[in-house]
């Protein structure tokens, strides 16, 4: 993986970039691997930003960052950080790139209706394919990233090419274990900052009428494992531990 790593941060980064990766390259500390992880995904979010709108609300900007900064201090690792905003988009949607940039469409906040601890679920979701690697994991299976590591040819279509990469990032789905896996690490970090761990559930019976009307719940939840085998997981979760 550190080999994956470099070379995507040598052939596929800004210069600026590029010297920090090599620099730190990856030499088999946590710290180096979490830091070369945030500038990749530093790239990854310009990029993700300028293909994507931005809501442009301040009061709401403020709002979610407010959230996740109460959920990051559940943290032990002080070396991870995490940022969040909010897009357009007619579907509900959320979405984590490695480093912990999260994404969340304004439609996803209008089917939480803003709730505070349901939206707090979905962006401890999110954190828990971060915390747990499936983002970056995700990245380096893609690919994209196998030509970069290859040392491919890539210059003339690497904007095309790293262009497919965030739409894949954004819709492609994580494995049931994976998904079982960010519930339970989201809805420890929701109890543990003191936000009610029950919003989860609530939200997700929501979902799950959703699902069986006819526009059913969109790309994004449909990608997940069934809404009721999530709920019956979650019930036996008792989130008491600080994360790691």
């Amino acid at each position: 993986m550190k080999k994956i790593l470099y070379a995507l941060g040598k052939r596929a980064a800004p210069t600026v970039l590029k010297t920090r990766w090599i620099y730190r390259s990856l030499t088999g500390t946590e710290s180096e691997k979490i830091e070369a992880e945030y500038l990749m995904g530093c790239h990854l979010a310009s990029m993700t930003i300028r293909e994507q709108k931005l809501f442009d609300d301040p009061e709401t900007a403020e709002w979610l960052q407010s959230l996740l900064a109460r959920l990051s201090l559940t943290v032990v690792n002080r070396d991870r950080k995490f940022q969040v905003r909010c897009v357009e988009g007619l579907e509900p949607n959320a979405f984590a790139l490695p480093g912990g940039f999260i994404f969340i469409t304004r439609s996803l906040l209008q089917l939480c209706d803003y709730d505070t601890d349901e939206t707090a679920f979905v962006l401890g979701h999110e954190m828990g394919h971060v915390l747990r690697s499936h983002s970056l994991n995700r990245l380096l299976a893609s690919e994209v990233v196998q030509l970069l590591a290859r040392g491919s040819p890539l210059k003339g279509a690497m904007n095309p090419a790293m262009r497919q990469l965030i739409r894949q990032l954004v819709t492609q789905g994580y494995s049931r274990r994976q998904e079982f896996e960010a519930d339970q690490v989201g809805a420890k970090i929701v109890k543990v900052a003191g936000f009610a761990p029950e919003a989860g559930i609530r939200l997700l019976k929501r979902l799950g009428e959703i699902s069986n009307g006819p526009a059913g719940p969109g790309s994004y939840f449909a990608s997940h494992p069934p809404v009721a085998a999530r709920i019956q997981r979650l019930r036996r979760i008792l989130p008491d531990s600080l994360i790691g």
